[in-house]
């Protein structure tokens, strides 16, 4: 049904919800990436023989893609103040 002036748009799609391209896309890298598995492999042993160092740098990229990134939090603390550490995580996550 073709949308017609005046009348109320719909809800849309919810807040965070993948438009139907976007999952199918990624579900059909996601079987084409299990496919390559084995030269994904064959790949790497064959960089670790040539080069340790590239192998390592390789590695890297490729384990941040799968392994959550560190955060840093900077805490600023007066000389003489005392934290509380428990209270500061609370408060960085925010749940005050």
């Amino acid at each position: 049904m073709a949308f017609k002036k005046g009348q109320k748009a719909g809800p849309g799609r919810p807040k965070g919800m993948e438009n139907k391209l976007t999952t199918e896309a990624r579900e059909m890298f996601i079987k084409t990436l299990e496919g390559q598995v084995p030269n994904i492999q064959q790949a790497f042993y064959d960089v670790l023989a040539k080069s340790p160092e590239k192998y390592l740098d390789l590695f890297a990229k490729y384990a941040q893609y799968f392994v959550p990134k560190k955060t840093e939090t900077d805490v600023k603390v007066s000389e003489g103040q005392s934290i509380d550490i428990n209270e500061t995580m609370r408060r960085l996550r925010g749940e005050d």
